[in-house]
């Protein structure tokens, strides 16, 4: 399964060149919300999923016809979320459809449903599953009880040899404790650590929920600070130290999450922004973005405007900064920077061991 795994990379770093060198805009990866519906209520989830109850699902026939419009577009990756995923009748066949179109398979849960769902979570080519940290802060973001059974399927993907991955979410509440926590408990299973930064967000729909994160600046720094100490000692982190060490030099509040080039200051080096052009994510309503920045403003949508018509129109609409840190990793990987194909080689070559 891994070797599959290394000759789809492969194949997606081969179109990923060719996109440079003919200057092509295509959804290399695409990020597709299957679900409106999941079985937690994370107070910070800016998806608002479990306020969708009436919202309308994807048909099985409309996602995989989806799944085939967008490897004929060029998609290389598909990352399966939600809401959550595993909740849908029929991932098992989404699941086939995309490794019949031979694109990476990836998914993001909360996990609870892993153990139930083995079976098709073992045809995935990769697995983020969010734990945010030690049983406190955890059971207090996802809900009481969350913590062992996401651990137990944590232990189960890594057990049965899928490549894994924990997510993490950082609140106000945070610990350095839930940092090192989660840092051990990843060298144990062998998986990668990822950590997303909350923040604040506007409601999908008028009346919807607001929420407001009020973590100061000093306290995200120092947890980015943990954060690249953690990795300096050898913890197994996936995003590469570059993309760590540009948040930490952000030169605005956090509390403003974008930035257009007019506004940033000349010594701030920051990758360029791929998202739009390389990256797209489509959300469980058919709402087409090219990130979580502008989550709620959807100005395409594919139900209305069609595939072909969202892909062409989407726009970051002059944002070209941020500091979130997966799209910081992404665009220095999209980028081609030398050093982060090189962390990243490595990173899969320990996979095949």
């Amino acid at each position: 399964m891994r070797l599959l795994l290394a000759r789809k990379r492969l194949k997606m770093l081969v179109g990923l060149i060719t996109s440079h060198l003919w200057y092509i805009r295509r959804p290399l990866n695409v990020y597709l919300a299957v679900t409106n519906r999941c079985n937690l209520k994370c107070y910070y989830c800016y998806g608002d999923y479990s306020e969708r109850g009436d919202w309308p699902e994807f048909t099985t026939e409309e996602l995989l016809s989806l799944i085939d419009d967008l490897s004929r577009a060029g998609t290389f990756l598909l990352q399966l979320q939600g809401g959550e995923p595993l909740l849908r009748d029929d991932i098992d066949l989404l699941v086939e459809r995309v490794n019949r179109r031979g694109m990476i398979c990836d998914m993001i849960t909360n996990g609870l449903l892993i153990e139930k769902k083995i079976e098709t979570v073992k045809k995935l080519d990769s697995i983020c599953i969010s734990l945010d940290g030690r049983r406190e802060i955890n059971d207090r973001n996802r809900g009481p009880g969350t913590f062992d059974r996401i651990v137990k399927s944590i232990e189960l993907t890594c057990g049965v040899g899928i490549p894994t991955r924990i997510n993490a979410v950082l609140t106000d509440e945070t610990e350095p404790e839930d940092l090192q926590f989660l840092a051990e408990l990843s060298r144990k299973q062998g998986a990668l650590l990822n950590f997303s930064l909350s923040f604040e967000y506007e409601p999908l729909r008028e009346g919807g929920p607001t929420h407001h994160f009020d973590v100061s600046d000093d306290r995200v720094r120092g947890f980015l600070g943990q954060i690249l100490r953690l990795q300096a000692e050898g913890y197994p982190l996936q995003f590469s130290e570059k993309a760590h060490e540009i948040a930490l030099k952000w030169p605005f509040s956090y509390q403003k999450r974008m930035a257009t080039p007019s506004e940033v200051p000349a010594g701030f080096k920051y990758p360029k922004c791929y998202h739009g052009d390389y990256v797209v994510f489509i959300d469980a309503d058919g709402s087409v973005y090219p990130c979580c920045n502008f989550w709620g403003k959807p100005k395409y949508n594919i139900r209305r405007d069609g595939l072909k018509a969202s892909l062409e129109g989407v726009s970051r609409e002059g944002c070209e900064a941020c500091y979130i840190l997966s799209y910081l990793d992404r665009n220095l990987l999209l980028g081609m920077k030398p050093n982060i194909l090189w962390h990243y080689a490595r990173k899969a070559l320990r996979e095949l061991r």
